[in-house]
């Protein structure tokens, strides 16, 4: 997010530490996952699964879901220490302010979620291309697209199955949101309010839903870290990304991704390349099922490469489309600056592939460039990121 003045030494540069640490947390997560799939094919935990479901029911399906779960479960177990390293970066950077007992209910719950998803998404590519076998990877990819529209549309109920969210009652501010999205003829539907503050000192805000579900949702630490012209940019930056289709681009763009890794597996399937498979049973085979989370996994990593460099371009136009809307660009330099401080998470332009953001130091920079061609006179004042 947003940066800051630091000093130079690696005591006073928390935010860098973070960021690099978050990093080491995601490569331990991935490589956890690895060895998981390799240690519950390896051990011949999958053809295990396989007879029992085949014993237990005729139902292909039901069979396919009795497959899922205990992988799942090795998965979820694997994943256990990266999380647990996560919650402690999140304590020793005092980004989380709950217990364990919150982080673990929370955990729960994101692994239920987590396996009801992914079990979706492998539903979805099994049943496609048993369907359809010669184009089935395209329905896939379509239905897959589908899901995650749906996810984005239900993004406020699934939010408050880990924190209150509730309609925003500061009426003034409401009311100023509400002009600055009818300002740039885009009326949004409800504002609610985002309530984070027990578990971290994060902020976020963002715009979600599709039509008549289109929703603002502002977490209430950024209503209380941030003043309510820093709070317009905020959001007219995110009305950015709406006014200007950058949703509908990311959807098409996740859309053909999409096609294009069930294309590659469905090859990978019929020439049976797919890992720990003895039977060419193709998409009846139910030992496939460690073979395909692997390879999705690693092409959905992939393809979130791809995705996260449209991302970077759009971030930056919404930039712009922010200052122009409320017709200048301190706010917006002010916000980035608290940001970093309540976020804590700084990278610079070598790192920046690595994420959906270009780095904020480049942002604020391009925002000053903008307020100097425009003739504004900065005062913005300088935000110091808490030392840890």
């Amino acid at each position: 997010m947003a940066n800051a003045t630091t000093s130079a030494t690696a005591p006073q540069d928390p935010g860098r530490a973070y960021a690099k640490q978050l990093r080491w947390a995601g490569e331990l997560r991935f490589l956890a996952f690895f060895l998981a799939i390799l240690a519950y094919a390896l051990l011949g935990m999958h053809k295990r699964a396989a007879s029992f479901a085949e014993a237990t029911t005729s139902v292909f399906y039901l069979q396919l879901l009795l497959c899922w779960i205990p992988l799942w479960t090795v998965c979820a177990l694997a994943y256990l220490p990266a999380s647990l390293y996560r919650y402690y970066l999140d304590r020793k950077f005092q980004m989380a302010n709950s217990g364990p007992k919150p982080w673990l209910r929370d955990l729960l719950k994101a692994n239920a979620l987590g396996c009801a998803f992914s079990g979706a998404i492998i539903g979805i590519a099994f049943a496609s291309n048993t369907l359809i076998p010669s184009y089935g990877w395209i329905l896939a990819g379509l239905l897959t697209s589908c899901l995650y529209m749906a996810i984005n549309r239900s993004l406020p109920w699934i939010l408050s199955l880990f924190y209150p969210v509730v309609p925003l009652n500061n009426k003034a501010l409401q009311d100023r949101l509400t002009r600055l999205a009818a300002k740039a003829r885009f009326p949004v539907g409800t504002i609610y309010e985002w309530r984070i503050s027990e578990r971290t000192r994060g902020a976020n805000a963002l715009v979600t839903g599709i039509g008549s579900a289109r929703r603002i949702l502002l977490t209430d630490t950024l209503i209380s870290g941030l003043s309510e012209d820093e709070l317009e940019a905020i959001v007219a930056h995110e009305l950015g990304h709406c006014v200007l289709h950058h949703i509908r681009a990311k959807l098409l763009l996740q859309c053909l991704i999409f096609v294009a890794i069930f294309c590659a597996i469905n090859f990978a399937v019929r020439h049976d390349l797919v890992c720990f498979t003895d039977n060419n049973r193709g998409w009846q085979d139910l030992t496939l099922l460690p073979g395909f989370f692997l390879y999705w996994n690693f092409a959905y990593i992939y393809g979130n490469m791809i995705l996260s460099s449209l991302s970077r371009k759009h971030e930056r136009a919404a930039d712009l489309y922010s200052w122009t809307l409320i017709g200048r660009a301190s706010p917006f330099i002010a916000a980035m600056r608290k940001l970093t401080a309540l976020n804590l998470l700084v990278f610079d332009k070598s790192s920046e592939w690595k994420y959906m953001h270009p780095p904020t130091a480049d942002r604020i920079a391009a925002a000053e460039e903008f307020a100097k061609a425009h003739g504004e006179l900065l005062t913005v004042p300088e935000v110091s990121i808490p030392i840890t």
